[in-house]
């Protein structure tokens, strides 16, 4: 089986109940970027936290809020996404800021134009192209089906997170099942009386 997500990162902080706790609430950051082949690791140095990806061509971008991320993610204002040298940190571009000062505020905590900023990087590696798709079947057998556009990677997982998101959060249905990240790309089942919805994230063939 092709392996479509990038590994965990390898230290001695896996078994940190501190670490377990902000990689699981910020995995909605962090998954989309292990999709787009990047290992991702949440850092805690000096009681801060950031989102840290390896491009693996010596840069890393660090991703935080206005200063760093909150331990509650509910208590993002928006997202700083800074593309770093990996051994020289004063060397850096800023390649996104949704602050409510940041010149992508409009786009507040949303974290698909996010994605596609970091997305649009040009780092060594043509990354698969995935589109988001769901289907929605209604309990006397009416089916409505959703897609996205082609996109990359981390966009395309983003938003994947964000349809779920919606279904979960604003529309009373429930996750039934979703399938292991290790098996594949995300897909998800979802059950509202009797509805039932499926969001799939799958290859595209262009």
């Amino acid at each position: 089986m092709t392996t479509t997500i990038a590994a965990l990162p390898d230290h001695n902080r896996l078994n940190d109940p501190l670490w377990q706790r902000l990689f699981h609430s910020y995995s909605h950051v962090i998954t989309p970027l292990r999709y787009a082949g990047w290992v991702t690791d949440i850092e805690t140095c000096g009681g801060e936290f950031v989102v840290r990806a390896d491009l693996r061509d010596g840069t890393e971008v660090i991703i935080a809020s206005e200063d760093s991320l909150p331990a509650d993610p509910h208590e993002v204002t928006g997202w700083t996404a800074i593309r770093q040298d990996a051994e020289d940190a004063s060397r850096h571009t800023v390649l996104y800021d949704s602050t409510p000062n940041g010149p992508q505020r409009h786009h507040g905590t949303s974290l698909i134009p996010l994605m596609a900023r970091i997305d649009g990087i040009d780092v060594p590696g043509r990354a698969p192209r995935l589109i988001v798709s769901a289907t929605h079947t209604a309990p006397y057998g009416a089916n409505h089906n959703q897609t996205a556009g082609i996109e990359t990677p981390a966009t395309a997982v983003a938003r994947f997170a964000e349809w779920s998101w919606r279904l979960t959060d604003h529309e009373g249905y429930r996750r039934v099942w979703q399938r292991p990240e290790y098996e594949g790309y995300p897909l998800a089942l979802f059950e509202s009386a009797g509805h039932i919805t499926t969001v799939r994230v799958t290859r595209s063939n262009d």
